[in-house]
């Protein structure tokens, strides 16, 4: 875990395998949430892909969160979000305000690490419907599983 880094808790965002492959290669910059997690920054977020991956595929972390009115939320982030504006508008429907999640240094896992492993965690993980928190010492024995 790298220094500065909320040193209680990791957050594990639940991602379609698409935007999670876009953030480890350093395309999506900015994750766009209809949720305000509640963290500390910076917050070290474990990238879990959903179906048909079901697998924690790395790391990232994130340095800022920003919630605003939908109108400045794609103006400021959507260009660092790899959404297109349809799939901004259908996310976001039946709300008025977003959050951006800032996201930096990502880093691939050497190996994915497929739910059923996850779930043989002491403490049975289940993955989240859009974010969850884990306590550092999970967190960590999530990482070294990746090794």
């Amino acid at each position: 875990m790298g220094q500065g880094l909320d040193p209680d808790r990791m957050v594990v965002l639940s991602l379609k395998p698409r935007f999670a492959e876009a953030i480890l290669s350093g395309v999506k910059t900015v994750e766009l949430r209809r949720t305000v997690p509640k963290i500390v920054v910076p917050t070290l977020a474990l990238l879990y892909a959903t179906t048909p991956v079901r697998a924690l595929l790395g790391t990232c972390v994130i340095t800022d969160v920003r919630s605003v009115g939908l109108g400045a939320l794609w103006r400021e982030y959507g260009s660092r979000s790899d959404l297109r504006y349809h799939e901004f508008q259908q996310y976001f429907d039946g709300v008025d305000v977003g959050t951006a999640l800032a996201l930096t240094q990502p880093r691939a896992f050497g190996r994915r690490v497929p739910l059923q492993d996850l779930r043989a965690n002491p403490k049975g993980f289940r993955p989240p419907q859009s974010f969850a928190y884990v306590d550092t010492k999970t967190g960590d024995r999530f990482i070294r599983m990746a090794a």
